[in-house]
Formats: C-alpha cells, structure tokens, sequence
C-alpha cells in the first residue's frame, strides 16, 4: 500500500515537472519569435530595428508573420502577437515603402493593423510602443485618402472618403498630442508627426 501511495506520488510528479518543462520551452520559443522583431521608437515613428536600410524585406520575416497569423487563428486575443503583426502590416505598407497613394491593397493592409492594434487596446494591453503604433496607423490612413483624385471616385464616394480622412486625421493629430504629453521629452517628434493637409477634392 505504501509502495503504491509512493509510486503514484512520484508518477504525479514526473507529470508536474513535464508540463513544468514544457511550459519553459513554449516561453523560450515565444520570447525567441517576438526577439526576431526588434521593435523601436525612432523620432516618433515605429521602427524595426534589424539594420535594414529603406524598405523592409518582407520575405526575411515570412516565418514569423506566419507564426503571428496561425498563433492569432487559435488565440484572437493575443494581445502580442496583435502588436507585432500590426507593426508588419505597417511597415510593409507605409507610403514611405509603398509610395502609390491610390494602392488599395496597402490601404486594407493598413485598416487590417488598425483594427489590430485597436483590438489589442480594448484587450488592455499597457504598452507605449502600441500607442505609437495607432498612433503612426492614423497617420498612414489619412496620407492614403489624401492622394486621391477626382476622376477615380463619384460624388458620394468623395463625401465619404473626405469623411474618413477628416476622422484618420483627427485621431492621428489626438494621440500624437497625447504622445507629447506622455513622453515630453520627445514632444517635438510627436507634434511634427501631425496631419497638417487637408483633403484633396
């Protein structure tokens, strides 16, 4: 009786110290994929900081957004993998890499991180870079609509883009006045960064 009693203790304990090392393993990799984006703040922009020069290459961090997007597919509510995936879709789509104004694709790529980085706010998450991020997102969105041109869109579609830039606008100039409160130090960058066109047509 008391060899079974000791038995089953050191049987429950082997499975304990499994899950224990399993757990480490899975934070390990975890820390290791989010190490492959390092994500810094420069001048008031979101930058990933590899060295890279000019446009990201896209194809360098395919494994990685694949991990995010099949990571997000069973946990939605991954607020990290929200942040870093939105960082993706910013940088890959920034007009700065993707100087075609009038590329839709870009500008659902650009709505698609919105979403994510505004999800990933409602979820909680503290984090200054993320408040960057929304904040540089806004921004984007409204240099997207500002290129647009008469000829493209009929006068219900021009009220309602010139809708959509005015609200992008307003929010992107919001957080970047509540960036140069938050981070004073660095409140020139942040008041820089502000919309200052108006729409087009």
């Amino acid at each position: 009786m008391i060899i079974k009693k000791i038995n089953t203790n050191l049987l429950l304990m082997s499975k304990c110290n499994l899950v224990f090392i399993i757990l480490i393993i899975l934070s390990v990799k975890s820390t290791f994929s989010f190490a492959q984006l390092p994500v810094q703040v420069r001048s008031g922009l979101i930058d990933i900081n590899d060295g890279t020069i000019g446009k990201p290459n896209a194809n360098k961090y395919s494994a990685l957004t694949d991990s995010l997007d099949k990571n997000l597919k069973t946990h939605p509510n991954d607020t990290s993998s929200l942040f870093f995936r939105a960082v993706l879709y910013l940088s890959f789509n920034k007009v700065m890499v993707n100087p075609d104004l009038g590329n839709k694709i870009a500008f659902n790529n650009l709505i698609i991180a919105k979403n994510m980085a505004e999800k990933a706010i409602t979820l909680k998450m503290q984090n200054f870079y993320l408040k960057v991020l929304r904040a540089e997102i806004y921004r984007e969105l409204s240099f997207r609509l500002g290129g647009d041109e008469s000829w493209k869109f009929n006068s219900k579609q021009i009220a309602d883009r010139r809708k959509q830039f005015n609200q992008y606008k307003e929010l992107a100039n919001k957080y970047y006045d509540e960036l140069a409160v938050l981070d004073n130090g660095n409140a020139y960058d942040y008041q820089k960064l502000k919309v200052t066109n108006k729409y087009p047509l």
